[in-house]
């Protein structure tokens, strides 16, 4: 799909390419910073390309060994991040060593680090949904205008570029800089001489379907490139007097019925065409004097930024290659020098934050903004405390972006907080789907759908609906309210009622099945100070039936209880990842005290304990060890209280039984699951996991028959993939009693206690 939206946004805008090209405004004439002994002004183009974009460093590290300085630089696309960093003052090798350590993954991955998403939103990994929302917006349902949003390379670019917070006309960066985007709404080119440098250099990277439109001023920009990839004529008017020109471009592939053989591919291959033919005609202007560099980058893709460093070196070789012509561009060494000096990164020092103003205009919740970073009033300016703030605030999954820029006022420094809420919001759904066989007579399937309207105050709250049919049917639905000076308390009162069958077993043998049927109406307050731990407690009122489907109905009655109580939870979660973790613990405590004075029918105590830590070894730490513990006991052994049992059984639950075929008041278990990351660690790569585990455990009706000696023995093997749907396993487990079972199976490894 994002390969059609950007073959649909891209013909449109290069239908309209000849009279936005016509209507570029013309760019101030910059002072051109000559060397002492230099007599032309030497203009730097740098064409975009994506990940082919690399080589350009390559061809910097070669300008700089030659002593050739550069007088204007104009760039667009991935070549307005490599030229708009070098214009800031970095050297070719501070930006390769920049390129060498980035997590390009990580880059394009909007949401921050899970270890930095609040308590709610990591919760929401187990609610088996898909990592792609609908928006609701005045009765019509919107889609995500680009499925990267752009906030962790809008913040990158920022961190990098801090030194030039208070440069707003890019001639007086050390080196004059333009940066070139296309205004979406009128087909224009758009060629940044002044403003943000960081946003200027993310408007011109939004590649129309894969990033978000960037919204500055009056504009909505993306990628410059489908107007003008190699900005020849932007470089001109700057004032250069002879130019070097930098094309990364893809060349058009080779002919192939089967590449050409649907109308996606068509359309895709007329836009290359039409962006070729642009590009040519704008290299068909370069002079005698100018010089054009073209990196043999053969057929790699501009989003391998896997092999950016590859990138580097073939566009180092490809200036070597023309070295006897730069040589004409140099310089003596005392010119250079001269040169380098004003060529550098300047120095960044704001001293204490003295305030933080949170921008109003794009959010309806710039109360919980505010409150969220007012900690970092009165503190040292700290580019990873602030990053860490906002990261917070952004997972809670309410904002399309959240910037952040330093600002002066009355001769003190702070910083201007700019959040803008999603504008396919603020009512949100989700869809989940998943489908389970054991290949022996047992399948079930699951849908659910979770809508959210966000930013119902100034305060952060949000009213949330969980709908399930299939295995389990029902609905949750609930309104939270953040509240405290920090944002860091909350209260949820919410309203469940859900119905699922569930078969008792024994010897591997179904001898009957209830429907259980759950209503449960509770008032939740909770703390959580911290992104990795929370401290909650709920009032509790409902009923829970299990009416006989199959059996003897006098071992097996129908069984029903009105109760009430109170729940009390400490939870603490470090993963790294919900579904094929590599690092980080989770752990969850709870204590449940129903009492018949809170107006229920039933007195009991119920404790449970839910454990699991990874680690991770080997080169590129593709080896991983998840233990994990699980124990629950209800108190008083009450067999007719179904809210007090727990269950076993199921892919790595006790591998080789059927899914939740153990259940008993008292229940313990233990695993180690073994599992190893196959293939290569590329960006858009699908992973393949293969794995093993051993478990053991059992449940028990009471505390009195509990033994050692019943303790099941079961392991496993299996593969798993990341799917869109969630993670997929297909598996085979076999148990100490007998029971064996092939698995297909969506879910996380960590098998958590199912979301209330």
């Amino acid at each position: 799909m994002s390969h059609m939206l950007r073959v649909l946004s891209s013909l449109a805008l290069i239908c309209l390419t000849p009279v936005a090209l016509a209507q570029t405004p013309d760019a101030a004439s910059a002072p051109t910073a000559r060397a002492a002994d230099s007599r032309q002004c030497i203009g730097l183009v740098l064409g975009g390309g994506g990940a082919r974009g690399s080589a350009h460093i390559g061809v910097l590290k070669v300008l700089e060994r030659e002593r050739i300085p550069i007088c204007n630089l104009a760039g667009t696309s991935m070549g307005s991040i490599v030229g708009g960093l070098y214009a800031a003052g970095y050297s070719a090798t501070e930006l390769e060593a920049v390129l060498t350590n980035l997590d390009w993954t990580e880059l394009f991955r909007d949401d921050p680090p899970r270890e930095q998403l609040p308590m709610r939103r990591k919760d929401d990994d187990f609610r088996d949904l898909l990592n792609f929302e609908l928006g609701v917006r005045d009765g019509r349902v919107v889609t995500p205008p680009g499925f990267i949003q752009g906030q962790k390379l809008t913040m990158l670019l920022r961190r990098l570029v801090l030194s030039t917070w208070d440069v707003h006309d890019f001639n007086e960066l050390p080196i004059p800089f333009r940066a070139v985007a296309t205004d979406i709404s009128t087909g224009q080119p758009v060629v940044f001489k002044e403003g943000d440098l960081a946003m200027a250099m993310r408007a011109s990277m939004s590649v129309p379907g894969a990033f978000a439109p960037l919204r500055l001023d009056d504009y909505m920009l993306v990628d410059g490139g489908i107007v003008d990839n190699v900005p020849v004529d932007v470089a001109r008017q700057m004032g250069s007097d002879v130019l070097i020109v930098v094309d990364v471009g893809a060349p058009l592939g080779k002919r192939s019925d089967v590449e050409l053989g649907n109308p996606v591919s068509v359309m895709s291959r007329m836009i290359d065409t039409l962006m070729r033919q642009k590009t040519e005609s704008t290299l068909a202007t370069l002079t005698p004097e100018d010089l054009l560099i073209t990196p043999e980058l053969g057929d790699m893709s501009s989003a391998n930024f896997g092999n950016a460093d590859s990138a580097v070196v073939i566009g180092e070789q490809a200036a070597e290659a023309l070295v006897p012509e730069l040589r004409r561009f140099s310089v003596s060494p005392e010119a250079y020098a001269a040169y380098k000096n004003q060529h550098r990164q300047r120095d960044f020092d704001p001293g204490l934050i003295k305030f933080v103003d949170v921008l109003v205009d794009s959010t309806a919740s710039p109360r919980f903004v505010e409150r969220s970073m007012a900690p970092n009033v009165g503190k040292p300016f700290d580019v990873d405390r602030i990053e860490q703030d906002i990261g917070s605030v952004y997972g809670r999954g309410n904002y399309q972006n959240i910037h952040y820029r330093p600002a002066e006022r009355d001769s003190e420094y702070g910083i201007e907080v700019i959040p803008v809420d999603k504008p396919w919001g603020p009512m949100f759904a989700k869809f989940g789907l998943q489908i389970n066989d054991n290949f022996n007579g047992y399948s079930d399937y699951q849908l659910s759908a979770q809508l959210t309207v966000t930013n119902l105050n100034t305060f952060g709250a949000e009213w949330r609906t969980n709908l399930w049919s299939g295995r389990v049917a029902g609905l949750r639905t609930e309104f939270h309210q953040p509240f405290g000076d920090f944002g860091h308390f909350y209260a949820t009162p919410s309203l469940m009622t859900r119905t699922e069958n569930v078969s008792l077993f024994e010897d591997n043998d179904e001898v009957a099945k209830y429907r259980v049927r759950r209503s449960i109406a509770a008032l939740e307050a909770g703390y959580s100070p911290v992104p990795y731990w929370r401290l909650r407690a709920a009032l509790v009122r409902g009923r829970v039936s299990g009416q006989r489907l199959i059996g003897d109905p006098v071992e097996f009655p129908t069984v029903k209880s009105d109760f009430a109580g109170v729940r009390m939870i400490a939870d603490w979660d470090t993963l790294d990842n919900a579904d094929f973790p590599t690092s980080g613990a989770r752990v969850s405590l709870r204590y449940e005290l129903y009492n018949k004075a809170a107006g229920g029918e039933v007195d009991s105590d119920v404790a449970r304990l839910t454990g699991d830590w990874v680690w991770r070894w080997g080169a590129q730490k593709r080896y991983r060890l998840l233990m994990g513990l699980r124990m629950s006991s209800a108190l008083d052994d009450n067999d007719d209280f179904i809210e007090a049992q727990d269950f076993l059984g199921g892919f790595l639950n006790l591998s080789g039984h059927a899914e939740r075929s153990l259940v008993g008041n008292q229940t313990a278990f233990g695993r180690a699951v073994f599992f190893r990351r196959m293939g290569e660690d590329r960006l858009f790569s699908v992973p393949l996991f293969v794995g093993g585990s051993l478990e053991a455990g059992n449940a028990w009706r009471s505390k009195d028959l509990i033994s050692a000696d019943d303790l099941i023995y079961s392991g496993s093997v299996f593969a798993g993939i990341s799917t869109f749907l969630g993670p997929l396993f297909l598996g085979y487990g076999h148990a100490s009693d007998g029971a064996n079972s092939w698995y297909l199976t969506f879910g996380s490894l960590l098998r958590p206690r199912e979301t209330e």
